[in-house]
C-alpha cells in the first residue's frame, strides 16, 4: 500500500451526469479533486461536462454502467493507467421502479436490485485495489431514509405512508453493505459510509405526486462530507445532513 501524502486527490462518481451525482461530482471538483464523471451512456457524460473545464473544474467523463462487468472493468482501467489509485468513490447510480406501470412488481425488483444492489457491489469490489493503493480511501454510498428499518417503524416519521416496496428493499440492501464493507476493508485504510440525500428534485421525482423541494447542490452537501472525512473519520454509518439515522 502506498503512503498517503499530500497530493490531489481522484474521485469516481456513478451516475454523475445529472441530478444529485452532478451536484456531488462539481461539489467535489470545487474542491480541487481530479473527478471522473461516471455516465452509462458517455455522450450524456460529454455534453454534461461542457462548461465545466472552462470553471476551471478538473472533471472528465468516463463511460460506466454499474450493471456490465466489461464497463467497469474497462473504467477500472482507465484509473490503473492515468492515476494508479483512487482516493474517493460515491456510489451514487440508482433507479426507482415502483410506479413503473409498464412493469410487473418482480420486474420492478429484479431491475432494481441489479443497479442499485449488485451494481454498487459490483462497482466496488473492482475498486478495492486501487481504493487501497491510495493509503486513505473513501467510500459513499448513496442511501435513503426510506431503507431504513428503524424509522420504518416509528409511525410518527414524515414518510411513514411512503411505500415504495422495491425501492426500499435495495436500499435497505445496500446499507448492509455499508456495513458489511466498512468491516471488510476497515483494514485497508478504507471508510465506507452511507448517506440519505433527501426527497430532492431530480429527472426522477419530477413527476411526483408531491414535488419535492431540495435542490441537488443540497442533497450532495452531505455525501461530499463524507468523501472528504480523514483518516480518523467514521465508518459504518449512515446519516443525512442533520446527522446520523438508525439502520
Amino acid at each position: 500500500m502506498s503512503e498517503t501524502i499530500d497530493r490531489k486527490k481522484i474521485a469516481l462518481v456513478s451516475g454523475a451526469n445529472r441530478g444529485i451525482g452532478l451536484a456531488i461530482a462539481i461539489g467535489l471538483a470545487q474542491r480541487d479533486i481530479t473527478v471522473l464523471m461516471g455516465s452509462r451512456n458517455i455522450e450524456n457524460g460529454q455534453k454534461a461536462c461542457e462548461g465545466l473545464k472552462e470553471e476551471g473544474l478538473d472533471i472528465t467523463p468516463v463511460q460506466l454502467d454499474t450493471t456490465d462487468d466489461a464497463s467497469v472493468w474497462a473504467a477500472c482501467g482507465i484509473i490503473q493507467r492515468e492515476y494508479g489509485r483512487l482516493d474517493i468513490l460515491v456510489n451514487n447510480a440508482g433507479i426507482g421502479l415502483d410506479f413503473a406501470q409498464d412493469l410487473s412488481v418482480t420486474e420492478r425488483l429484479e431491475a432494481t436490485l441489479n443497479l442499485n444492489v449488485i451494481g454498487t457491489l459490483r462497482l466496488t469490489d473492482a475498486l478495492i485495489p486501487l481504493l487501497e493503493e491510495a493509503g486513505h480511501a473513501t467510500v459513499v454510498n448513496v442511501s435513503s431514509e426510506l431503507g431504513s428499518f428503524g424509522l420504518r417503524a416509528n409511525q410518527d416519521w414524515i414518510y411513514a405512508s411512503y411505500i415504495m416496496p422495491t425501492y426500499q428493499a435495495s436500499k435497505a440492501a445496500v446499507n448492509s453493505l455499508t456495513l458489511s464493507y466498512a468491516t471488510l476493508l476497515g483494514s485497508k485504510g478504507i471508510k465506507v459510509n452511507a448517506i440519505c440525500p433527501g426527497y430532492t428534485a431530480t429527472d426522477a421525482t419530477k413527476e411526483a405526486a408531491v414535488a419535492p423541494t431540495r435542490t441537488p447542490e443540497q442533497a450532495a452537501i452531505v455525501a461530499i462530507k463524507l468523501a472528504l472525512i480523514g483518516a480518523d473519520g467514521p465508518t459504518g454509518t449512515f446519516e443525512n445532513e442533520a446527522g446520523p439515522l438508525p439502520w
